[in-house]
């Protein structure tokens, strides 16, 4: 379940004098028309230099992805690729001018406090890893992650979800011209993705299919991932029980 780093864009290495250099952390999308299943929303890190002719972006992306982003006079580019800056409030964003590739790069600063819903305890994260960078720097939902691997409880625990859709066609339901871009930040470190349209979903690049409420199962590696807005249970959710039932030794 590999994904390209952002393919098939070419690595272009700059040599500037910078004036000014700053650290940042946020959230990066990517969409690819002709291969929507590439198409990501994950956390990310970028250092951008500011000097006289161009400000260039170095891009780390969670799930191993990285891209450079040039701004400057003589025009934007992706990799060393022409691009065109779109006119954004909330986000920097580039379409490739030849394969029409969508890059945004949203800043900690411009996504909303972390969300809870209505009812709902806020997870307990104590004993566990610190949240990573996707998870302190706000917006998404909080929730619970379960995820179970050949029939063995991998993990389950205090997570964060956040989804960003884009609408190219028309209506307000999941549709045609709709598709989603979710990221599952867990408490331990973890991230999940998930990406779906009208008819395929995916779950970190490999086809999955629906399974319990709240649940995708990955058939061919035999992987199940669960997302609640409460803790899960062997009442709520089968899968726990079956694990139980399977592996009565486990912890």
């Amino acid at each position: 379940m590999t994904r390209p780093v952002v393919a098939p864009l070419i690595v272009l290495f700059l040599v500037v004098a910078p004036l000014a250099v700053r650290a940042e952390s946020g959230m990066c999308e990517y969409r690819h028309p002709s291969h929507p299943k590439w198409d990501f929303f994950a956390s990310c890190s970028y250092s951008e230099t500011t000097t006289p002719e161009a400000t260039p972006r170095e891009v780390r992306v969670s799930n191993g992805s990285k891209f450079s982003a040039v701004t400057g006079a003589a025009g934007d580019s992706i990799n060393g690729l022409a691009a065109r800056r779109q006119e954004r409030d909330d986000a920097a964003c580039w379409r490739t001018l030849g394969e029409n590739e969508l890059i945004c790069i949203y800043p900690a600063d411009t996504l909303r406090p972390a969300v809870q819903e209505a009812g709902v305890p806020e997870p307990s994260v104590s004993g566990s890893a610190p949240m990573g960078v996707a998870s302190t720097f706000g917006g998404g939902t909080r929730g619970y992650c379960l995820l179970v691997e050949a029939g063995k409880l991998v993990e389950q625990g205090a997570c964060i979800k956040r989804e960003n859709c884009l609408e190219e066609g028309a209506g307000a339901e999941i549709g045609e011209g709709t598709s989603c871009l979710t990221s599952y930040d867990w408490a331990s470190g973890r991230i999940t993705e998930m990406a779906r349209a009208a008819n395929w979903v995916t779950l970190d690049g490999a086809m999955v299919i629906q399974g319990d409420p709240g649940c995708f199962v990955d058939t061919e590696a035999a992987i199940t991932f669960c997302h609640a807005p409460k803790a899960m249970t062997a009442r709520t959710h089968p899968i726990l029980a079956q694990v139980a039932q399977d592996n009565p030794d486990a912890p």
